[in-house]
């Protein structure tokens, strides 16, 4: 799955703190919820952010 660097960047700076998927899809990526949630699960197998564990589909950065 190809991610466009700003689109990539916007996800990134947001996810400091834990923001739950449809946050995500609506005003970071501004797209469908599946779509979002494709994004999510690549960036996660690139081990660039984590499923935070607050609670399901929340996304953090990894390391943060």
């Amino acid at each position: 799955m190809e991610i466009d660097s700003i689109t990539l960047k916007m996800i990134l700076s947001k996810l400091s703190r834990p923001v739950h998927i449809s946050y995500i899809a609506r005003y970071i990526v501004k797209n469908e919820i599946d779509v979002t949630r494709k994004i999510m699960d690549h960036l996660v197998e690139l081990k660039l952010i984590e499923e935070s564990q607050l609670g399901k589909e929340y996304y953090v950065r990894s390391g943060s």
